[in-house]
């Protein structure tokens, strides 16, 4: 986890490279969450577009989002539909890493040149300046859509520094946006980038998440 002092364009705050050891097995969804099953569940649609159905959510805040995997877990619990111990939530800071690198250690999913960053995630040089449908371009080798670009995703847990690391604030207040969006330049896109740590009620026309089934998580009572 993290990215090695040589890799272009990296941050203080991805280092120094580590191991990490997710004890679980878990499922992530393929896509970012949508406007139309963001609305089904929640009743209202926070987005900065006119409602489009497969378009990814977005301005939504990390207790927004973990109040929807809440309620999308009582709903599956009463159908008898998740595994035993598991539940809806959103991803720690390693599971999304773990997802996104799909078994690799290079600067993006698919190796490190950017000329071929395109076709891959939606970022400043091809989204046209806004959000994009899900699912319109190549996933990454495990099958993940847009998890380069698009829009930012939220994580689970508390930004702090890695062991023998730095971080950029030590409030332990904040929250981890990962994966950058349409919006970005390329380094922001890569695996290993940690950018925009925000407050959980912070509402951003670049922000939205993505859900995993996996056991309960401590910083989800947060």
């Amino acid at each position: 986890m993290g990215s090695p002092d040589g890799e272009p364009k990296r941050y203080k705050d991805e280092g120094p490279v580590h191991s990490v050891t997710i004890d679980h097995g878990f499922w992530m969804d393929r896509y970012e969450m949508t406007q139309e099953r963001f609305t089904a569940l929640m009743g209202n649609n926070p987005s900065s577009t006119q409602y489009t159905t497969d378009l990814p959510v977005n301005r939504v805040t990390w207790e927004e989002a973990r109040e929807f995997c809440k309620r999308l877990t009582e709903l599956d619990t009463a159908r008898n539909t998740l595994p035993l111990g598991y539940q809806y939530r959103l991803p720690t800071e390693a599971e999304w890493e773990y997802a996104c690198r799909a078994g690799t250690n290079s600067a993006y999913s698919y190796g490190d040149k950017t000329s071929q960053l395109s076709q891959h995630g939606w970022w400043a040089e091809n989204s046209r300046g806004q959000i994009e449908q899900v699912g319109g371009l190549t996933p990454n080798p495990w099958g993940f859509y847009d998890i380069h670009g698009n829009v930012f995703e939220w994580c689970l847990d508390t930004y702090r520094a890695y062991p023998g690391g730095t971080a950029y604030s030590d409030s332990g207040t904040m929250k981890i946006f990962r994966g950058g969006a349409y919006y970005c330049p390329s380094s922001i896109l890569r695996s290993a980038c940690r950018a925009e740590p925000q407050k959980p009620d912070y509402r951003w026309v670049l922000g939205g998440f993505r859900v995993v089934i996996a056991p309960p998580h401590g910083e989800a009572e947060d």
